[in-house]
């Protein structure tokens, strides 16, 4: 008995001392949990990618709240207007970026700690933008302003494009190359709630309508003005004296990724100028309606693929596709599938009575949200990463061709008309995404990072 007691005893004590072991290790991997976390690489691939989401999603959501409510106040027709005016502004758009979201963000990314360089990047794009931003409003004045129907139209074409200027001017190749978005999203995102929150107060018979690009310009305008403030202070980057040279360079650079978003632009925005000039803006409201639908939806995807293209570009690692394509794309194939079934309900409590107009356009621009994400990983991300950059541009290219041949014979089988364009649409984007699964394919043995590894 006294030997099983000392033998009880011992136990115990043994038992006790790997219980505080135990306490005592998991305090030390507690701190060290801590400090990671205290100390962990700003401008992470995970960071990057939460910043761009909260930056998009909050972008969606507004839109997706003043939509609903400017349908109600306005009209269908009104909208359509409204509707017309932005796809006209978006060849705008795509002028005066004419690509270095691409080509600067990759540039950037690779040679983030030289600053000098950065200035220069910064200046030349910013010069390039300018200048086209002044052809833009020339082209507006002469070529669109003379054959718009009333002063009302005249006002707001020429709001979105200042408003359009102004999202130009923001430097976000510059925090997209050096995957800071977290710097600027929260303040970016006040400023646009801002201008949201004013259509409320403001806009309440059809006579507001200017006012919807108007306080649109004047969020935009508001966040450049910090975005410059943050980027000079606190980043340390600055415009510097560069020469028409470098300027000059910088555009030849990009015009390659210019002419595949151009392309890409006449596939997106072109059904919108079509609309209004052959059916009318009911019909250019219905259909901008259900794009603002599917644009949501790409604007809840890009952010993944607009934080993977400088990661990729700089650090080749294929693996992140895969696992992208495997455990989100099955998440949203999901979340299209529900808005395809309960189209109408929810068009209904977005739009009112009018929503349920919007319900068979919207399914038929459904294929559009289910190529996009594919489309999205396995463009720039997947092929600049492979070295063949250019294919991602022809891609665009190719689907314009599709594009323009299908509207070609849509005018001379069942004519040009909302239902037409929408399938033409998700044609198009099916017709993209398989040429770039072709491309791939064909160049599989690229498919291999840095550490040999597929």
């Amino acid at each position: 008995m006294k030997m099983a007691a000392i033998l009880l005893r011992k136990t115990s004590h043994n038992s006790r001392e790997r219980v505080a072991f135990a306490h005592a290790e998991a305090m030390v991997l507690f701190m060290k949990l801590i400090e990671k976390l205290k100390n962990r690489r700003r401008g992470s691939l995970l960071e990057n990618t939460l910043m761009l989401y909260i930056l998009q999603f909050s972008n969606m959501f507004l839109a997706l709240l003043t939509q609903g409510y400017q349908v109600r106040v306005l009209g269908m027709d009104l909208v359509g207007t409204l509707g017309a005016a932005q796809y006209t502004v978006n060849f705008f758009q795509i002028l005066i970026d004419f690509g270095f979201i691409m080509s600067a963000t990759a540039k950037i990314s690779q040679n983030r700690e030289d600053k000098p360089y950065l200035n220069r990047i910064l200046t030349c794009v910013v010069a390039a933008k300018v200048f086209f931003m002044l052809l833009s409003f020339g082209i507006l004045l002469l070529f669109i302003l003379p054959h718009l129907e009333n002063p009302m139209e005249l006002s707001v074409y020429t709001m979105y494009l200042f408003s359009t200027c102004m999202v130009s001017l923001l430097p976000d190749f510059m925090y997209r190359g050096l995957e800071q978005m977290a710097a600027v999203t929260v303040r970016a995102v006040s400023i646009k709630l801002f201008a949201t929150i004013m259509i409320f107060f403001f806009v309440h018979v059809p006579g507001d309508v200017w006012m919807v690009p108007f306080f649109a310009a004047l969020g935009n305008g508001g966040a450049v003005l910090f975005v410059y403030w943050h980027l000079y202070t606190k980043v340390g980057v600055k415009f510097c004296r560069v020469r028409f040279r470098d300027i000059w360079t910088e555009v030849k650079e990009s015009s390659q990724f210019f002419l595949s978003k151009a392309a890409g632009s006449i596939n997106t925005n072109l059904n919108g100028v079509l609309l209004k000039q052959i059916a009318g803006p009911v019909a250019t409201g219905l259909y901008t309606n259900a794009d603002k639908v599917i644009g949501a939806a790409k604007n809840g995807m890009s952010p993944i693929a607009d934080s993977l293209y400088p990661h990729m570009m700089k650090h080749k690692n294929f693996s992140i596709v895969k696992k992208a394509m495997l455990f989100i794309y099955p998440v949203i194939l999901t979340g299209c599938a529900v808005v395809f079934i309960f189209a109408r309900p929810l068009l209904t409590l977005w739009l009112g009575e009018a929503g349920a107009d919007v319900v068979l356009p919207l399914r038929l621009l459904m294929p559009v949200a289910v190529c996009c994400f594919p489309n999205y990983i396995l463009g720039y991300p997947t092929l600049g990463a492979m070295g063949l950059a250019k294919f991602a541009n022809i891609s665009v290219g190719f689907g314009t061709v599709i594009y323009l041949l299908g509207a070609l014979v849509s005018h001379f089988t069942v004519g040009i008309n909302l239902f037409s364009l929408c399938v033409l649409t998700s044609l198009t984007e099916f017709s993209i995404l398989a040429f770039r699964l072709v491309v791939i394919v064909k160049n599989r043995r690229l498919l291999q990072n840095d550490g040999g590894t597929r």
